[in-house]
């Protein structure tokens, strides 16, 4: 836009500030009419999105998970916000709502993906411990969740012994408590555990190098007392109680 003139002294000075006076009033209320006319433009380009039926959710892809079936994941999203605009589906409520409809996924991470589809990626909770029954190997996490039976137990997983008979509900809650509290790498050294009761747990722990049976005796203190076999098993013990691990008593 080129620049106003300057205002012209002598006898027709002041009808020219006049002038220039009012048109950069025409300006600023011009820039001030422009700037408003965009912000309608975007507030109804905004409502068009809010609820056009053109972005509304027509497809959901789900992967990630061994545990949960992602059909049915897809299905259940499609049956709650199906149709609805994408803008006005929250990812945090969807997540919120899959978790709660499938307890065996840890996590669920929601993106949208297009115009009219989510991407669903989930992340299925760790099993600690299998039980072996009679249709197979039923497998727990940390949280004592039941994550199924499978056919095979995983390889380098605990799997419990119930001494000859199926283990009560706090005996098995007792096994997950202390699986529950190792880290990884010790969880894995532990082959098999065996408990009659709540307060009997004993195992086989396997060091790489070493194998010893273990007395363990209850579920506290679990990490102390299988850091405490471990040492003593690559010692080359093989008979150890830690039931006690301050004083442990070995072969």
């Amino acid at each position: 836009m080129a620049p106003l003139p300057p205002a012209r002294a002598g006898d027709n000075s002041t009808a020219d500030l006049t002038g220039v006076i009012r048109a950069r009033r025409r300006q600023t209320w011009r820039r001030r009419l422009i700037a408003v006319g965009i912000v309608i433009a975007l507030i109804a380009l905004v409502a068009v999105a809010w609820f056009s039926p053109l972005l509304s959710l027509q497809k959901v892809q789900v992967s990630g998970s061994q545990l949960v079936d992602t059909d049915e994941v897809s299905s259940f999203v499609l049956d709650e916000q199906g149709g609805t605009p994408l803008p006005q589906v929250r990812p945090g409520t969807v997540e919120d709502s899959v978790l709660k409809e499938f307890p065996k996924a840890e996590a669920a991470s929601v993106h949208y993906s297009g115009p009219r589809s989510l991407k669903i990626t989930i992340t299925d909770r760790t099993p600690v411990i299998a039980i072996e029954g009679d249709s197979g190997f039923r497998l727990y996490d940390s949280e004592a969740v039941d994550l199924g039976t499978v056919d095979k137990a995983p390889k380098k997983l605990t799997l419990l012994n119930g001494g000859g008979h199926q283990p009560d509900r706090e005996t098995v809650s007792a096994v997950i408590r202390f699986m529950g509290e190792l880290r990884p790498e010790l969880r894995r050294q532990l082959v098999t555990i065996e408990a009659k009761d709540a307060m009997s747990l004993k195992g086989t722990l396997d060091t790489g190098k070493q194998k010893a049976k273990v007395v363990f005796g209850d579920s506290s203190d679990s990490s102390l007392k299988v850091r405490t076999a471990a040492q003593l098993a690559a010692e080359g013990r093989t008979e150890i109680d830690v039931s006690v691990p301050s004083v442990p008593v070995t072969d």
